[in-house]
C-alpha cells in the first residue's frame, strides 16, 4: 500500500503567528473583515470572529512588503531574496486564493509596494541593491515602466504610499528621499518631483495623505512629523503650474510646562506609524511603543514659529497617550474607532480611540520556538520557550496565559514537574531558573550549571533529580531538595553540544542525544554509561518508548532510527526526508503514533509499528524546530523559527486508544504508608515534603487566569554577589521552616 493510500491531510485547531516586522504588514479585508498579514513565505488570512485562520503560499523567500486594494479583490506581496538571486512581486486573486500574475524585476528584494486609486496599478520600489520603482498594470497584467527610485545625491526609498483620488499619483520617501511621481500610462512613463524640504534632512519611516489629497504627514527617524502640500493636479507636470509641493514645518508635541525654544517634545527612537483622523487629528506610533493621539494647535498661527530656535516646532497637543511593548509597525482601523496596532514584537493589540482602552488580542514569540511541553496527564495548558521568554498558554481558550520573562538570554528547553507545582528551565547564560505555574514567581536559580550554556532538559517523575545538557557536550545530573540543590554526577563522553534528554518511565536511565553524531544510554543509580550508539549524522532528538524498551531518533540526514535499549542494537530505519534534516520527533502515551517535524516546512504523523506516514501537515511558513505530543493524544503542537505555534487536531483513527477524554483532569497520586516510618519526623529534610508557596500547581492558572488577559513576569538577577545581612531567600519569597533545615 502506497504512503498516498493512507496518507491524510492534518488540520491545524488554532495557529498563533505574525510577522509585526514587515512595515504596514497588516492589512484589513472591506468586505470580510479579516486580517490579512505575513508570516514567512505565505500570506495569513485570519478571522478573529470565527477564529479560523489560513495560508497563501507561492513565495519562495521571506515576506518583506504587503498590500491590499481598496476593493478588496487583490492583494500584492514582494519577498527578499539571497544576494545574487531575484525578488518577486506576486498579484493575488483575493476570493480565490490564487495567484494571477508575477514579476521579478527587482533584485534580491523589494522594500514596498502599493495599489494606486481605483485598483488601476501597482507600485514596487527596490532594496539598497535594487533601488528601482516599477509600475505594474492591473488591466494588461504586465509591468509598464522601471526607473530609478532616488538621485545620486539622495538615500534610498524605504516607503511609497498612493493618493486616495487620482489613481496616476504617488508618493515615495525615504532617506533623504522624498518625491512625488505621475503615472504616464499610455506613454508607459514616469514623471518625477522633488519636494522641497528647505534645508530640513530627514529620513523617513512612513506616510500619510489626508482624504482630499492635499496633504501629506510623514513620520521621520528624529521623531518629528513633517507635513508637506502636494499641490499635484497635472499628470505631465506633476503639480500646478507655477507652484510646486513643499514642506509646511516639521512638528513636534508641545509641552507646556517648559520655557519658549525647550517646549517641544519628539518621539522617541522616530516616528514609525501614522494614521490622518478626522478633523486634522492624528495618532501616531513611536520606536519605543508609545502612542499618542494628536492634533494641530490652533492657539497659535502656524506662521508665529519662523522665528522659533528650534528646527522642529511645538504645533502638535497631545490628547491622549498609551504605551505598548515593541516598535510600532502597523496601524489598521478595523472599525471608526477601533484600531488594530502591530509591533515588531509579533503582538496585535486592540485600542478604542473613544474610550482609549487597550487590550492584548494576539502574541506570539518573536523569534525560534526552542521547546514544546505538557504537563503530566493534564493537555488543558502548555508552554513554550524562545527568546527571552517562557510562555504558557490554554489549548482550550487559544490565548496566551503567563509570560515570563529574562531579558537578553534565550531559554533552551522547559519542562513542568510531575506534580505540577514547578517549571523548571535551562537557559543559553548557564543558569537553571524553577518558577511557580501560576505567579510566574522565581523558585530557585543554579547559576554556572554549564560553562557555555545550557542546551537541554529532563525531569524525573519524582521531581527531585533533573538532568541538563550543555553546549560543552556535559550531561550533569542535580539533586533538588527544597532549600538546595546539588550536583550528583557529572556524564563526560559527547564532543559536542547536547540536543535532547529523556529519561525512561522508572527514572534509571537517561539518553543523551548530540551533534557529533552518538547517543548514550545513562544509568543514572550508578553515573556510568549502558549503551552508545552512533550513525552518519547530527542527532537532533531521542525519545523513549513508553515501556522504555526501545528508543527512536532522528536528525540531519533525514532519517529516523529505532534502537534497541538492551545492547543498542538498530531495529529499523526509516526516511522522513531526502533533502532537509528532521528536527524534532514526539511519541504519544500509547506509543502507537509518534510526529516528526523538519526543516522542509512539514509535520508527519507516524505509525509506530507500521513505520508508515498516516498524516501530513503543511502550514508552517518557515523549518520546524520543536513539537509536543498532549497527554489526551487528540491533539499535538508544533513551533518553527518564525516564532508561530500551530495546535493540530489528531484524526479520531489514529489516537491511540478508544474513545479518550477531550482534556485530561489533573489529580495528584495518592500515596499509602505501609509502615509507620513515615509519620516519625525527621531531622534532615529530604524533599518528600516540598511544596511551593500558597500551594500553586499548573491545574490552578485557566481559574486564576480570566478571560482574554495575559500576566507578565519580569524574573530578578540570579547573578548577585552574596553580601553580610542578606536573606537569602529574599529573592525567591520562599520563607524557610528553620525546625525542619
Amino acid at each position: 500500500m502506497g504512503e498516498q493510500d493512507v496518507c491524510r491531510q492534518l488540520l491545524p485547531r488554532a495557529i498563533f503567528g505574525i510577522n509585526g516586522k514587515v512595515e504596514n504588514g497588516v492589512r484589513q479585508h472591506p468586505v470580510t473583515g479579516s486580517i490579512i498579514f505575513a508570516l514567512g513565505n505565505k500570506i495569513g488570512i485570519a478571522d478573529y470572529k470565527k477564529n479560523t485562520q489560513e495560508f497563501v503560499a507561492g513565495h519562495t523567500n521571506t515576506i518583506s512588503c504587503l498590500d491590499l486594494s481598496k476593493s478588496g479583490k487583490y492583494m500584492a506581496s514582494g519577498q527578499i531574496n539571497h544576494m545574487g538571486f531575484r525578488g518577486y512581486v506576486i498579484i493575488w486573486d483575493y476570493d480565490q486564493r490564487k495567484e494571477i500574475a508575477r514579476h521579478d524585476l527587482h533584485k534580491v528584494s523589494v522594500q514596498a509596494i502599493c495599489f494606486t486609486a481605483q485598483d488601476r496599478c501597482v507600485v514596487s520600489i527596490g532594496g539598497v541593491d535594487d533601488g528601482s520603482v516599477i509600475v505594474f498594470d492591473m488591466e494588461a497584467f504586465s509591468p509598464i515602466c522601471q526607473t530609478p527610485a532616488s538621485r545620486a545625491i539622495s538615500g534610498n526609498a524605504l516607503t511609497v504610499r498612493p493618493l486616495h483620488n487620482n489613481p496616476y499619483f504617488f508618493v515615495t520617501a525615504g532617506d533623504r528621499h522624498l518625491r512625488l511621481w505621475s503615472i504616464l500610462r499610455e506613454e508607459k512613463k514616469l514623471y518625477v518631483q522633488d519636494v522641497l524640504m528647505a534645508s530640513k534632512t530627514r529620513v523617513f519611516y512612513c506616510a500619510r495623505i489626508n482624504k482630499t489629497d492635499e496633504f501629506a504627514y510623514l513620520g521621520t527617524g528624529t521623531g518629528d512629523i513633517v507635513k508637506i502640500v502636494l499641490n499635484c493636479c497635472d499628470r505631465d507636470h506633476v503639480s500646478k503650474q507655477g507652484s510646486t509641493s513643499c514642506i509646511l514645518g516639521a512638528f513636534g508635541t508641545h509641552n507646556p510646562r517648559k520655557p519658549t525654544g525647550r517646549d517641544c517634545n519628539r518621539y522617541v527612537n522616530g516616528v514609525r506609524a501614522l494614521y490622518v483622523l478626522e478633523g486634522g487629528r492624528l495618532l501616531i506610533g513611536a520606536g519605543n511603543g508609545d502612542i499618542e493621539l494628536v492634533e494641530e494647535r490652533t492657539d497659535v498661527p502656524l506662521i508665529n514659529f519662523r522665528d522659533y530656535p528650534g528646527p522642529t516646532w511645538p504645533y502638535l497637543r497631545t490628547l491622549k497617550k498609551t504605551h505598548v511593548s515593541g516598535r510600532i509597525s502597523s496601524f489598521v482601523r478595523s472599525k471608526t474607532d477601533m484600531f488594530y496596532i502591530c509591533t515588531d514584537t509579533n503582538e496585535i493589540y486592540g485600542l478604542n480611540i473613544k474610550t482609549w482602552v487597550l487590550k492584548l488580542l494576539r502574541t506570539c514569540h518573536t523569534k525560534s520556538v526552542y521547546c514544546i511541553t505538557f504537563p503530566k496527564n493534564y493537555s488543558g495548558v502548555f508552554a513554550t520557550s524562545g527568546k527571552e521568554c517562557i510562555r504558557i498558554w490554554s489549548s482550550g481558550r487559544k490565548q496566551e496565559l503567563l509570560r515570563i520573562m529574562v531579558y537578553n538570554f534565550n531559554c533552551a528547553c522547559v519542562r513542568f514537574t510531575h506534580d505540577g507545582t514547578s517549571i523548571v528551565s535551562v537557559w543559553n547564560d548557564g543558569i537553571i531558573r524553577a518558577f511557580t505555574p501560576i505567579t510566574g514567581r522565581l523558585i530557585y536559580a543554579i547559576p554556572n550549571a554549564h560553562n557555555k550554556g545550557c542546551s537541554a532538559l529532563a525531569v524525573a517523575s519524582s521531581g527531585r533529580l533533573i538532568v541538563t545538557g550543555g553546549i560543552e557536550g556535559q550531561v550533569r545530573v542535580w539533586k533538588i531538595d527544597p532549600y538546595r540543590q546539588d550536583l550528583v554526577g557529572v556524564l563526560k563522553d559527547h564532543s559536542g553540544p547536547i540536543t535532547s534528554l529523556d529519561i525512561n518511565y522508572l527514572d534509571t536511565e537517561v539518553i543523551s542525544a548530540c551533534t557529533d553524531g552518538s547517543c548514550v544510554i545513562w544509568d543514572i543509580k550508578r553515573m556510568t554509561r549502558k549503551q552508545v550508539v552512533t550513525a552518519n549524522t547530527q542527532f537532533m532528538s531521542a525519545s523513549y518508548f513508553p515501556t522504555g524498551v526501545q528508543v527512536i531518533t532522528c536528525g540531519s540526514d533525514g532519517r529516523i532510527i529505532y534502537w534497541m535499549v538492551y545492547n543498542g542494537a538498530l531495529i529499523r530505519e526509516l526516511t522522513a526526508s531526502k533533502k532537509s534534516s528532521v528536527n524534532c520527533l514526539a511519541i504519544n502515551e500509547t506509543g502507537d503514533y509518534f510526529i516528526t517535524v523538519g526543516s522542509d516546512l512539514q509535520v508527519k504523523l507516524w505509525d509506530y509499528n507500521s513505520g508508515a506516514v498516516v498524516g501530513i501537515g503543511s502550514e508552517h511558513a518557515s523549518s520546524v524546530i520543536s513539537c509536543a505530543y498532549s497527554p489526551c493524544m487528540t491533539m499535538f503542537v508544533t513551533g518553527s523559527t518564525d516564532g508561530s505555534l500551530i495546535i493540530w487536531d489528531v484524526p479520531r483513527d489514529f489516537w491511540g486508544r478508544p474513545n479518550p477524554p477531550d482534556v485530561t483532569k489533573y489529580s495528584l497520586p495518592k500515596t499509602s504508608s505501609k509502615t509507620r516510618m513515615s509519620d516519625v519526623p525527621s531531622r534532615v529534610n529530604s524533599g518528600t515534603n516540598l511544596k511551593t508557596p500558597k500551594g500553586e500547581n499548573i491545574d490552578g492558572l485557566l481559574k486564576a487566569t480570566p478571560k482574554d488577559d495575559l500576566c507578565c513576569v519580569e524574573c530578578p538577577p540570579c547573578a548577585k554577589k552574596d553580601t553580610k545581612g542578606v536573606d537569602p531567600y529574599a529573592e525567591c519569597g520562599i520563607v524557610p521552616d528553620v525546625r525542619k533545615c
